[in-house]
């Protein structure tokens, strides 16, 4: 950092995503002039992005949340965080006193899971009120894969990551790297371009998606299988390593399900396997003989499958792939990390699973599902939710049947925002508490730095000032637990620099003071592997491929006629893609100001089923589902299968402002709208972003 009063250079990382990417921001007289990646940086810069570097914005946006906000008369005026907290603290305890401990709720969103403090005292201080109502997005996009690894580790948040540099094969299941980078449930920077430079030196690349994507567009073999019928492509996969002998099991640990998991292979043919999801046997042979034969590789589900409603089987037979031809914890396959501090394999447990009150749905890491809350609020009964804390985030927005969902957030007794917005699901907050941008605090997130594909960690930086009088979300938390007379952390923890110093502390590799001294980040370590059959073995666990759970699941799915696979003429399976200039339904307030994005209103239709519906390019239509009706501006593409098209995600949210709760910004498609909140994976409860059956036609 260079010192000058008036102009100084700060290094920092970004907190958008996972990956993290070292930053250069040049700031003068306290305001930010430009951001550029940090070349200094030995780990993440590489995958720097247009979010990134116009962060900045978020920060200086005039419809920001500045200070607590308090509606009177159906707007919102400012208050002081004293007035807000003993405000809140009382409605919370009279809702208590009334309804119990579970007529409070709260909700994480991905914004303010990016900050450390805010998430710890998100959560710290749910639990120390004994509500048992938390949800996530999580259950939107990533239940499938906690689901597949509880069932078959023991250990739902477990982080498998790809060893890109040393492998043969790489077979890529519903993911998009070279737009999405590989950053879902760990991180391998700069890994598009890793991968490719293996695939230049003569790895296999398959890409198995529905439409021909950027990464699929460089593989060495596409293939596109109908939508949500991975699962049979992968099914066919094993049934041909077990039936040809190709299978090969890890020596150090105990595998068991394998014969369960043949036996359900036996009892399918190859022929339906390949009508299932529309891809031929000769391909499906291939794949598999290539992938079993090739020294080293790896079997990799993304976010797609996730979002469908086979998504835990779809993750759970990538998974056993890997096992079943030794594919864990081998160079060039999948490995876990081990520093500094892994969360799944020192927790030992997770929280107790529950089953929720209307719809009897267990939890995923200890949260219900997103597409539950509705139910929680308008149905009555002991345990009905009747306050909701919503930290940083959109559910209105993000999540399946959002007008159902903002429904019932209107009848809620207490709705407290804490975000740096106002958005769609806050239309009816009684409270607006402001959050901190990443660019206005310091703090390191050893949570997120324990899933990088090597021993790397950094803290932020405080680069500019935040508004004045706005204060961290967690010291919200704080004061409203002293308010109600609860202790965090039972007393141990009293600010987010103690939790990473203890965190730290516990890896016996790296201090917090070495960290902070870092100023571009510190590799302590060399890449190693082992530390997955390590702690297997010497918790004398097994692995299971063949979970009962999920074996009932697959068995059912193998019921199902293959004819409903199918759309019948004029309908269409809706599938999602991924967008540079924008995270979901969050940084809507960025993606303006990066130029015109053209997939935000478009949806993309194949040209031979487009010219039989008698749209031509350009055309404005309607898409239908069974919930609601959207309006798209149709693409042709030959990129996308026959029967599918593509909405991107960025669901449309609009951004409000916060003096007169008018929309201020809109931008993109409502595309959650077509999904209902009933329509779930029957295995992890995620809705059916990727799959819902709609109808197109043009409009005029």
């Amino acid at each position: 950092m260079t010192n000058d009063q008036s102009q100084r250079t700060v290094f920092t990382h970004c907190l958008i995503c996972e990956q993290l990417c070292g930053l250069e921001v040049a700031v003068e007289d306290g305001v930010v002039k430009s951001i550029r990646p940090d070349k200094q940086n030995p780990y993440t810069w590489r995958d720097f992005c247009v979010k990134g570097q116009r962060s900045h914005e978020v920060a200086s946006s005039p419809w920001r949340v500045r200070m607590p906000m308090k509606r009177v008369d159906g707007r919102f005026v400012e208050a002081s965080y004293e007035e807000a907290v003993s405000d809140i603290a009382a409605r919370l305890q009279a809702i208590i006193a009334r309804h119990g401990k579970d007529a409070v709720a709260g909700y994480l969103g991905n914004p303010m899971g990016f900050s450390s403090g805010a998430a710890a005292w998100h959560f710290s201080f749910l639990g120390a009120l004994g509500t048992n109502q938390k949800y996530g997005v999580q259950s939107i996009d990533s239940n499938a894969k906690h689901v597949a690894c509880d069932a078959m580790f023991g250990l739902e948040t477990l982080a498998l990551i790809p060893d890109i540099d040393a492998t043969d094969y790489a077979l890529l299941i519903g993911t998009n790297p070279a737009v999405s980078k590989f950053n879902w449930g760990g991180k391998v920077p700069n890994g598009w371009r890793r991968l490719k430079d293996r695939v230049h030196a003569g790895a296999e690349l398959v890409v198995v998606d529905p439409r021909r994507t950027e990464s699929a567009a460089s593989a060495s073999r596409h293939v596109a299988p109908l939508p949500e019928t991975d699962w049979a492509f992968l099914l066919g996969l094993i049934k041909v390593i077990l039936d040809e002998g190709l299978s090969r099991l890890p020596s150090e640990i105990a595998v068991t399900g394998r014969d369960a998991l043949y036996a359900i292979c036996e009892a399918t043919s190859l022929n339906r396997l390949a009508a299932l999801c529309d891809i031929p046997v000769h391909e499906i042979t291939a794949v598999a003989r290539g992938f079993a034969a090739a020294p080293r590789g790896f079997a990799f589900a993304g976010t797609g499958p996730a979002l469908g409603r086979h998504g835990v089987l779809t993750h759970w037979l990538t998974l056993a792939l890997n096992v079943l031809t030794d594919r864990l914890d081998r160079p060039g396959g999948r490995f876990a990390p081990n520093w500094p501090y892994n969360m799944p394999m020192t927790k030992g447990h997770s929280e107790p699973k529950r089953r929720s009150r209307v719809r009897g749905i267990e939890t995923v890491v200890g949260q219900y599902s997103l597409s539950e809350l509705a139910d929680e609020i308008l149905t009555p009964g002991q345990g009905q939710v009747r306050a909701l804390i919503v930290g940083g985030g959109n559910p209105v927005s993000t999540g399946a049947g959002g007008d159902h969902l903002a429904r019932a957030l209107g009848q809620l007794e207490l709705l407290v925002s804490v975000d740096l917005f106002q958005r769609e699901s806050h239309r009816e907050a009684h409270w607006l508490i402001p959050a901190v941008h990443f660019l206005e605090r310091e703090e390191v997130h050893v949570a997120l730095h324990s899933m990088n594909d090597r021993p790397f960690i950094q803290s932020t930086r405080q680069v500019i000032e935040p508004p004045p009088g706005l204060r961290p979300e967690w010291t919200f938390y704080h004061d409203l637990a002293a308010a109600m007379g609860l202790e965090l952390f039972g007393g141990h923890i009293s600010h987010p620099d103690q939790m990473a110093a203890g965190m730290l502390a516990g890896s016996g590799k790296v201090t917090l003071e070495q960290v902070r001294a870092s100023e571009h980040g510190l590799i302590y370590g060399e890449r190693t592997m082992g530390h997955f059959l390590e702690y297997f073995g010497k918790q004398d666990r097994s692995v299971d491929v063949c979970p009962e759970r999920l074996a009932g699941g697959l068995k059912a799915a193998l019921t199902g006629d293959v004819k409903t696979s199918l759309p019948l003429p004029g309908h269409y399976r809706l599938i999602s893609r991924r967008r540079n200039g924008m995270m979901n339904s969050s940084l809507t307030e960025t993606s303006g100001s990066v130029g015109h994005d053209e997939t935000d209103d478009a949806v993309e239709i194949n040209r031979i089923d487009a010219e039989q519906a008698g749209i031509a390019e350009g055309d404005w239509v309607e898409v239908r589902s069974d919930t609601s009706t959207i309006r798209a501006c149709a693409t042709l593409s030959g990129d996308i299968r026959r029967s599918t098209v593509v909405l991107a995600q960025g669901w449309g949210s609009p951004l409000l402002d916060p003096a007169t709760s008018a929309v201020a910004y809109l931008r993109g498609n409502e595309r959650n709208k077509l999904v209902s909140d009933a329509d779930l994976d029957p295995l992890s409860a995620a809705p059916r972003l990727n799959g819902t059956l709609v109808a197109i036609s043009r409009i005029g």
